[in-house]
């Protein structure tokens, strides 16, 4: 086989080919409906969900919203490695919009909340899918992994992710403890805890492995700040903590109040802690299998006081 033959074999096979016949594509998103006259094959993904969707498609974004700005923490460590090469636009925050222009992606990927005020002007640079990932639940998500899969022309490869992720999650909730306490969980930062209901990525996640969330969505909002005393208000049996390993949480601060120590879940040793980069800051099938793993390994499932690497200490 010469090279040339090669390079044209290879270009064919190649994921990412679409061929000269592809069909049109047409999809729903948030604002409404996008046609694709061919799978995309330049895509710039604008929220981490996005980009973990797209590599577990065998997918590489050509630009993504990975840098630091307006406070943000760059892409999550799991991912970084497989990200290296992959263009900056911006953060997500605080998208490029020269940065992806300069692209010229055939498809944009955005978040329904904090791509809200800058979706038309994204969609004037390129066709736009406006999905609320930052806001989604397990549901939604894996919805979109299949809306993303149709718009790269991976739909197959979507319908496998997703059966393998039920697989998985029937055989994780094997482990969870028929009549174990609700839960109470929170991403918790040096400033707040907000709390994660049964409407978010990771509560509902909980749910679905075979623990019940104490928290249902209030007024319309799946995530909200609570106080130490509006979390000694809900009494909870059982606590799930999202934190960074490089920030000090404010819960360091509430275990030196008395009405920390009064709450069940230290009162019973069942505080568990997450890293929250792998937890609610990814939210893709990658994150997923990694959550998986661990709340066997935390014995959160299992309602059993937690193992040494999440066991919480402040």
């Amino acid at each position: 086989m010469n090279r040339c033959t090669a390079l044209i074999l290879t270009t064919l096979l190649s994921p990412l080919a679409v061929p000269a016949h592809a069909a049109p594509v047409t999809v729903p998103h948030d604002r409404g409906t996008l046609t694709l006259p061919a799978p995309a094959r330049r895509v710039v993904a604008l929220e981490y969900s996005f980009v973990d969707t797209l590599l577990a498609l065998g997918v590489r974004p050509v630009g993504a919203a990975l840098g630091t700005q307006g406070g943000d923490r760059g892409a999550p460590p799991y991912l970084r490695g497989r990200v290296v090469g992959v263009v900056t636009t911006g953060s997500r925050a605080q998208p490029s919009l020269e940065g992806v222009a300069a692209l010229r992606p055939d498809l944009i990927l955005a978040d329904t909340l904090v791509h809200r005020d800058v979706a038309p002007a994204l969609g004037r640079l390129a066709p736009t899918a406006v999905f609320p990932s930052r806001r989604a639940d397990l549901e939604q998500l894996n919805e979109q992994t299949l809306l993303i899969g149709r718009l790269v022309g991976r739909e197959a490869a979507a319908r496998q992710l997703l059966a393998d992720q039920k697989s998985l999650i029937t055989k994780a909730r094997a482990f969870a403890r028929k009549g174990a306490p609700a839960f109470v969980a929170g991403v918790v930062t040096p400033t707040s805890f907000t709390a994660h209901t049964a409407g978010s990525f990771a509560g509902s996640f909980l749910e679905a492995v075979g623990r019940r969330n104490q928290l249902p969505v209030r007024d319309g909002q799946t995530q909200y700040e609570l106080s130490l005393e509006g979390l000694v208000a809900l009494q909870p049996q059982t606590l799930v903590l999202f934190t960074a390993p490089d920030e000090t949480p404010v819960t360091a601060s509430w275990a030196k109040n008395p009405l920390w120590q009064k709450l069940p879940a230290v009162k019973r040793g069942r505080v568990y802690t997450f890293n929250r980069d792998d937890w609610t800051r990814g939210r893709g099938p990658t994150a997923l299998k990694l959550m998986l793993a661990q709340t066997i390994e935390s014995r959160f499932l299992q309602d059993a006081a937690p193992g040494s690497a999440f066991k919480y200490g402040p």
